[in-house]
């Protein structure tokens, strides 16, 4: 029997003893589904989709050691070895891994999301424009966002390369104006943003006397969370922004140094950073930090209350690049998406941040660095004998992604500590004193004091303890009026001079007091004159971590007089022979 294909899928048969027959065959889903978009260049997207799992996610024949890169012409999910024909799914260990519709889809929604960029692209407008179920709309934002978190390192990356190339080594002065400094030059400005914060009536209309801040607002009250069973919903993210540069976003739980620290690890060493009064700790490990005090009060007081420049200091630093992001990223999720779950704020976070680092630098060139392979990204479909159809149990996109997935904290975990130790309350006695604008730096020691008393080390805490109680000793024989000689050697019954000589050092760095070192002879002991500033001293670290010690002594703002000792007898004008033959040479 003759065969004859036609056009449009019809294939014509014919018999001497029976007329022409004309047969329609069933066109396939993916041609069904193609074929509701015909104003998309599908093998454009298709070619594209492919391409970025060639570079990203490359894959090597296990037999001869050679890139898979042939193409099989009926399943384009398929790529072959071209030597020995070894056959395996290029989206395998990918965040494409059992994608069930087609290839272009992926590359389609990349590029919508670049162009809408800073605006969000949701999963019910993806379900809207492919016309897709809900369920897949969702799953295919999840492969979108995990796509785009394996860029973020290769965006830090970038980053690194770019402050090493401006910077190369160079510090910043101790004083002057830094704009000549930092002019056209990478700085990195660090923030954090409360997203999504909670309003008194999703606290069960408590108000929250015990605890303020940032993280107040996005953490239920105790009794709340308890009786609904969730504690945070809301996301705390901290800003890494570059000016007219990439930004990295992280979800944080707090902003203590023990969580923020570890996420500025990949930057460079004395790295320029600008930031606000919510990370005193970092100007102990970067020499280049900067800080602007947004509580800074003003001169005249009676006409103003805060200061002319608590947004940006004299010296040219201010933190309105990260603010500049925050407010975009604010404006954009919220018309986006309304609200996401914290479990899922890293996912959306990421998102953001490479969309702007593919603005920034462009896919090609973030392309450039292989990513690793997922591996085992979910459980293979099982086939039911039953139904004839494969299970739907929903794919575990994220299942060896854990680090993708922010561990949400419960209401036993976070238990609040004793007050006293916490930075969000200091004690009165202080608090008058440090709200002064010239005790700014005294009062972020104070703060670094109650955090390290909190997650500090326990062997350095002893030794915090014994220079504290040092140090109220000293304080406590120095008169506020008037100002005392103390020996070193003499106080207390010390024999050693280290913890005095440390505690005086301190002092004078922070303002506490005006410490005058006087120096006679190289045997006699150091002494120094002291002079109280403040009536109660509060406490502050004294002792020096691993990196403050090998960078040595710090004298801090200690004035040194050195007092000549007088050799033979002064005659009736005051001079004596070596005197005047220094000043009027021999006669």
């Amino acid at each position: 029997m003759p065969t004859v294909s036609g056009e449009n899928g019809l294939v014509v048969t014919s018999d001497s003893r029976r007329s022409s027959t004309v047969k329609q065959l069933k066109p396939s889903a993916k041609t069904r589904f193609n074929s509701k978009f015909p104003h998309i260049n599908i093998f454009y997207h298709t070619e594209l989709t492919k391409s970025l799992l060639r570079n990203l996610y490359p894959k090597d024949c296990p037999s001869c050691n050679v890139s898979l890169s042939k193409d099989v012409s009926t399943r384009e999910n398929v790529i072959r070895c071209p030597k020995c024909k070894y056959q395996i799914s290029r989206t395998s260990g990918t965040p494409l891994e059992h994608l069930k519709i087609p290839l272009w889809t992926f590359s389609y929604v990349l590029l919508e999301a670049i162009h809408r960029f800073p605006l969000g692209l949701s999963a019910s407008e993806i379900q809207r424009r492919l016309g897709i179920s809900s369920r897949t709309s969702t799953l295919l934002k999840r492969r979108l966002q995990v796509f785009l978190s394996d860029l973020i390192p290769s965006i830090k990356d970038e980053m690194v390369k770019d402050i090493k190339k401006a910077w190369r080594g160079k510090n910043l002065p101790e004083n002057g104006d830094l704009r000549p400094f930092i002019e056209g030059k990478p700085v990195v400005s660090v923030d954090t943003l409360a997203l999504f914060s909670a309003s008194q009536r999703a606290n069960g209309f408590r108000k929250r006397f015990k605890h303020k801040g940032q993280t107040a607002s996005i953490y239920l009250s105790d009794a709340v969370a308890k009786q609904k069973g969730v504690y945070q919903i809301g996301t705390l993210a901290l800003t890494q922004a570059i000016k007219g540069g990439p930004v990295i976003f992280d979800s944080i739980p707090d902003q203590k140094q023990r969580t923020v620290q570890p996420f500025l690890d990949y930057l460079p060493k004395n790295t320029v950073t600008f930031g606000d009064e919510g990370f005193p700790y970092l100007e102990r490990n970067n020499v280049n930090y900067r800080q602007v005090n947004h509580s800074l009060r003003a001169v005249d007081s009676k006409r103003n209350v805060w200061g002319r420049n608590r947004w940006s200091t004299e010296a040219g630093v201010n933190n309105q690049c990260a603010e500049g992001n925050q407010r975009s990223i604010k404006y954009s999720f919220l018309a986006s998406y309304s609200y996401f779950k914290p479990s899922n704020s890293i996912l959306y976070l990421n998102e953001y941040s490479a969309l702007k680092g593919i603005r920034v630098y462009g896919l090609e060139k973030l392309n450039s660095k292989n990513l690793k392979l997922l591996r085992n990204v979910s459980s293979r479909s099982r086939f039911s004998i039953k139904s004839r159809r494969t299970d739907l149990k929903p794919i575990k996109l994220l299942k060896s992604r854990k680090e993708l997935l922010y561990d949400l904290p419960t209401p036993e975990k976070r238990i609040h500590l004793d007050q006293s130790r916490s930075r969000k309350r200091i004690d009165k006695k202080f608090r008058e004193i440090l709200h002064e604008n010239r005790f700014f730096h005294l009062k972020q020691a104070h703060i670094d004091y109650l955090d390290f008393m909190e997650s500090g080390p326990k062997h350095r805490k002893i030794k915090e303890r014994y220079y504290n109680s040092v140090a109220y000793m000293l304080w406590n024989n120095i008169d506020l009026n008037s100002p005392i000689h103390q020996k070193s050697y003499e106080l207390l019954g010390k024999n050693s001079q280290r913890p005095l000589l440390r505690i005086a050092k301190r002092w004078a760095k922070l303002g506490i007091a005006e410490v005058t070192q006087v120096i006679r002879k190289k045997s006699d002991p150091i002494q120094y004159f002291i002079e109280k500033h403040i009536p109660v001293l509060p406490d502050i670290l004294y002792t020096f971590d691993r990196d403050e010690f090998l960078k040595g002594k710090d004298d801090g703002n200690i004035e040194i007089t050195v007092h000549e000792t007088q050799i033979g007898a002064k005659s009736k004008y005051g001079f004596n022979m070596r005197e005047r033959r220094r000043l009027y040479g021999k006669v």
